[in-house]
């Protein structure tokens, strides 16, 4: 984990006591912000004449550039167009702090608002900050800026260099940083900064940028602004076709995720699925938001942070738009009921929350004497009313059967063969269901399907406070004394097969029997059955998801978001803003060694197994 920043107040200006130097080089700090960085980057102009946009900075302090940026960006942008952002910072400040700071710079707008609601905890690694009114969208990377950018993808267009002085903090002001700048930069990238050091202007010219002394702002005499030369390829470099059109086979929750980034970032979606939306596993009445933690993993710990700030914001941004109640519980406590559950459990509680990404609360409350993890951020979600609702702001479902994908042999469109015939795209995404029955590419025959069935039960249940109780088995509490419990796990013979779909008695009763640990629910014959649910799900030997550029097409232009079968309300739609970033050159929410973790070439043989959750 990381410390939060140590801010002082000197002479009434927030000053920085790790760095010795203060946040702001200006009596005035609006007025500095829109003549070292916007005007000096020719933000406006930039912003009117374009459909998307990077702005980067190092150094994010009190968020005031961004913030103003996003200012600059709400009244200069064209309707549709979407603005990615980009902001280091080692020493993040106190949530506390930064709300005091943005009180006396009187940042109080719905943007601001939205980054204190959505600010990090202090954990290193990227965080994705949402602003969707301003159809925009920050990645906060904190830790040390070297490293970070090394992780980063993306290609951006102007850069904000700011931070504290070069002499107080020289690991943000160095060649290593600056090759990294360049790595992300494409020929004609911008920068301003408030600096004219002599050794920043010479390592900015060795790493490719054309540098100007400009006079500074206020009292200082002069600061520098620039422009990377032509002569810079960078291998990352955005792609010159970016795709205008993209079909999304699959009307699932990953489909629909993935069509929803899209969309926001101004692509035209076109979805396919003869099925309906949520006409798979994906229509699940109850499924349960909760992370994934590993004792020794620390990395999949972040990647499930990730997972459940993004699904988490978006349930709620659905809610807060149409109303539709996709939150049915809030709070999720996982017990370890099972001899290898209890000591999961035991091994994430000794190495404590800061190494679980500070998922759970130690002193959380559980429904059992149990070991159990308590996550406060953990959702049970009506799964099918999640799905509408992303479905609701695309344009209407194509219920047609895809066949096949038929991409071009240069730079060209795919063909997408359907049942009313072929039809071009820039790219494709593909994300079916289990069962399809059609492959389309050579990833899903590594893929296996399980079959599940829920039990809709009425009980006496003791209060135990409303949130999901889960351990082997899950028990998410509805009204009157009702609940769904679940879930049964059965393999089956494959995507395609004729498999047992309809519920089964026994599978009810095995419901019960896991689930006899729960308050209400010990004795099987005093409850009541009311109705069932089933459904068949994909998964993969690690029980991760397959997301990124399938080997179908060497391209690029087929990508993949399959296998969310059994966490795929963790992982699905962090996969989708993943794959709208990537196929768009813009800055991608995920590390590249973590979004390898999802990489499809990292499992080419048919399997499955079983792993618990915790």
């Amino acid at each position: 984990m990381l410390d939060w920043a140590r801010l002082e107040w000197r002479d009434g200006q927030p000053f920085a006591a790790d760095y010795g130097d203060g946040y702001f080089g200006s009596s005035d700090p609006h007025a500095e912000v829109r003549e070292v960085f916007i005007e000096a980057n020719d933000l406006a102009r930039r912003f009117r004449q374009c459909q998307r946009f990077v702005l980067a900075e190092t150094g994010f302090g009190s968020g005031l550039n961004l913030l103003l940026a996003l200012q600059e960006w709400r009244r200069h942008a064209p309707p549709g167009a979407f603005l990615s952002l980009l902001s280091l910072e080692a020493h993040p400040l106190a949530p506390a702090d930064l709300a005091a700071l943005h009180q006396r710079l009187g940042l109080d707008n719905a943007d601001a608002r939205q980054l204190r609601t959505q600010y990090p905890p202090p954990v290193p690694g990227l965080h994705r900050i949402q602003f969707p009114e301003a159809r925009a969208a920050l990645t906060l990377g904190l830790g040390d800026a070297a490293p970070l950018l090394a992780q980063i993808r993306g290609t951006v267009d102007a850069w904000f260099f700011d931070g504290f002085a070069p002499r107080s903090n020289p690991a943000l002001w160095n060649t290593g940083v600056f090759r990294q700048v360049a790595r992300l930069s494409a020929p004609g990238t911008t920068f301003g900064t408030y600096t004219a050091a002599g050794q920043v202007r010479r390592d900015l010219e060795s790493t490719g940028f054309e540098v100007r002394r400009v006079p500074g702002h206020g009292p200082k005499r002069e600061r520098l602004v620039g422009t990377l030369r032509d002569t810079q390829s960078p291998a990352n470099s955005r792609p010159r076709d970016v795709p205008q059109r993209v079909a999304i086979v699959g009307a699932g929750i990953a489909g629909l995720s993935a069509a929803h980034a899209l969309q926001a970032r101004g692509v035209e979606v076109t979805v396919f699925d003869p099925n309906g939306v949520g006409g798979g596993a994906s229509g699940n009445p109850a499924g349960v938001l909760l992370p994934n933690l590993h004792p020794r993993d620390g990395e999949l710990n972040t990647l499930a942070l990730a997972g459940m700030r993004h699904t988490g914001f978006l349930a709620g941004q659905l809610d807060a738009i149409g109303g539709y109640g996709t939150r049915l519980a809030t709070g999720v406590a996982f017990h370890g009921i099972s001899a290898h559950g209890r000591k999961r459990v035991e091994r994430i509680l000794k190495a404590g929350p800061e190494h679980a990404a500070l998922l759970f609360d130690p002193g959380g409350p559980g429904c059992t004497a149990a070991p159990h993890l308590y996550y406060p951020d953990g959702l049970a979600i009506d799964m099918r009313a999640f799905c509408q609702a992303l479905a609701d702001d695309l344009p209407p479902l194509r219920k047609e059967s895809v066949q096949a994908l038929k991409p071009s042999s240069n730079a060209g469109p795919v063909q997408v063969e359907s049942d009313t015939g072929s039809e071009p795209f820039d790219a494709v995404v593909v994300a079916t269901a289990a069962g399809s029955g059609t492959t389309l590419c050579p990833e899903q025959a590594g893929i296996s399907t399980v079959t599940g069935q829920m039990t809709r039960v009425r009980a006496a249940f003791p209060d135990w406070g409303g949130f999901v109780a889960t351990g082997q088995g899950y028990c998410i509490r509805g009204d009157n004394g009702t609940a769904w419990i679940g879930a049964t796990y059965r393999r089956t013979e494959g995507p395609g097969a004729e498999n047992e779909q309809s519920p089964q008695a026994e599978d009810d009763q095995t419901n019960l029997r896991h689930l006899a640990w729960v308050p209400g629910l010990q004795d099987a014959q005093a409850v009541e059955i009311l109705a069932q649910w089933t459904g068949e799900r994909a998964v993969v030997r690690d029980r991760l998801p397959l997301v990124g550029r399938s080997r179908l097409d060497p391209g690029g232009r087929v990508l993949l978001s399959l296998a969310h079968g059994s966490r795929g309300l963790l992982y699905a739609p962090l996969a989708g803003e993943w794959l709208a970033d990537h196929l768009l050159g813009l800055i991608e929410p995920l590390e590249a060694q973590t979004a390898a973790r999802f990489a499809p070439a990292r499992h080419s043989v048919p399997d499955s197994g079983a792993a618990s959750d915790a």
